[in-house]
């Protein structure tokens, strides 16, 4: 059920986007297709991603000659390097693993530290979380540098009763995505690195469009900025909607290269 609020995308006008200077899109299910499958066990480790269309990447080389954009995703910057080569640097920034680093043209920051409690706790969880490889539900860890990715084939209660037992002072989120478990300490989120960049940039919320399908895109749908999800079921803003669900994010772009 759509918010009252929400309007299709294709009701934003050239005057609604007269102050925008920054489009940030969630990657996965917004530009390119779900999906990663993971097997690991003792001493095998294999990793399979969708790769992004060329359709995405030469629309996305058209957009950044009027916008900034930003990818903010859950995956690691290499991952992101790799998929996005072809639009990088100029005009674009990477977040990566749910706001822990901004990656631009030359230079890769780390929004935040981790403090000592932090760190033991991310170790501890992962130890933990290690002695599930094995189980048929589980099928293995992401590789990234703070973020802890633990993909499964399906919810597995047992994690969360990991993270709620290795932290209490509660300060980690553990977050189901129907495809894997993100866990992290709570201060990183993706509208935490995304104010840090517009800091940098010298901009303002209301200079902004968020395009997101997701749980962890919640909390980048800011009161000033314009806000678009590509998935209604999961993700519901005040703002707009553009259904197609995997490439929901290439309907967004059409609509606003046809605005400029």
């Amino acid at each position: 059920m759509l918010s009252f609020y929400m309007r299709p995308v294709t009701e934003l006008s050239k005057t609604d986007i007269k102050n925008i200077k920054l489009i940030a899109f969630d990657s996965d299910g917004v530009l390119v297709k779900k999906g990663t499958k993971i097997i690991e066990s003792l001493g095998f480790y294999s990793r399979q991603t969708n790769t992004i269309d060329p359709q995405v990447i030469t629309k996305l080389n058209e957009l950044k000659e009027h916008f900034h954009i930003v990818i903010n995703s859950g995956r690691s910057s290499l991952y992101l390097t790799q998929i996005y080569q072809d639009i990088l640097w100029d005009n674009i920034t990477l977040i990566s693993e749910i706001g822990v680093f901004l990656t631009g043209g030359g230079f890769m920051v780390q929004t935040d530290y981790l403090d000592q409690y932090e760190l033991e706790t991310t170790t501890l969880i992962r130890q933990k979380l290690l002695k599930l490889i094995g189980n048929p539900d589980v099928a293995g860890f992401e590789p990234k540098q703070f973020l802890t990715t633990l993909h499964c084939h399906l919810a597995v209660p047992q994690v969360e009763e990991i993270v709620k037992n290795s932290d209490p002072q509660n300060r980690f989120y553990c977050w189901w995505n129907q495809e894997a478990y993100d866990i992290n300490s709570k201060k990183f989120t993706k509208s935490q690195a995304l104010n840090k960049l517009l800091l940098l940039k010298n901009l303002l919320p209301e200079n902004v469009v968020t395009v997101g399908n997701a749980i962890n895109d919640a909390d980048l749908a800011g009161e000033k900025s314009i806000n678009i999800s590509t998935d209604s079921q999961n993700l519901q803003t005040d703002d707009y909607f553009a259904e197609g669900e995997h490439l929901g994010g290439l309907a967004v772009i059409n609509h606003l290269l046809s605005l400029i």
